[in-house]
């Protein structure tokens, strides 16, 4: 079992709560496969979970992207 990816997770789960974490890192990954820029992928990421109902704090959802992307990446074995 990597560690990496289970810390990620688990902060996550802590700072966003388990179901909104989830949701974002299924928007993140799908946005992987776009083949857009950083900035279009992250606005697309936004719209998508603003259109699921979802409201936090700009902050907040940005630190989430960032740790769903983390999370793949950790779990993809990528640095």
């Amino acid at each position: 079992m990597k560690i990496v990816p289970y810390v990620i997770e688990s902060f996550a789960k802590f700072i966003l709560d388990g179901k909104t974490f989830y949701h974002l890192a299924a928007a993140v990954d799908y946005q992987q496969v776009t083949g857009k820029t950083g900035p279009e992928k992250r606005a697309a990421v936004i719209a998508q979970f603003k259109a699921m109902g979802f409201e936090l704090a700009e902050w907040l959802l940005n630190l989430g992207i960032e740790l769903a992307v983390a999370w793949a990446k950790s779990k993809a074995g990528e640095k």
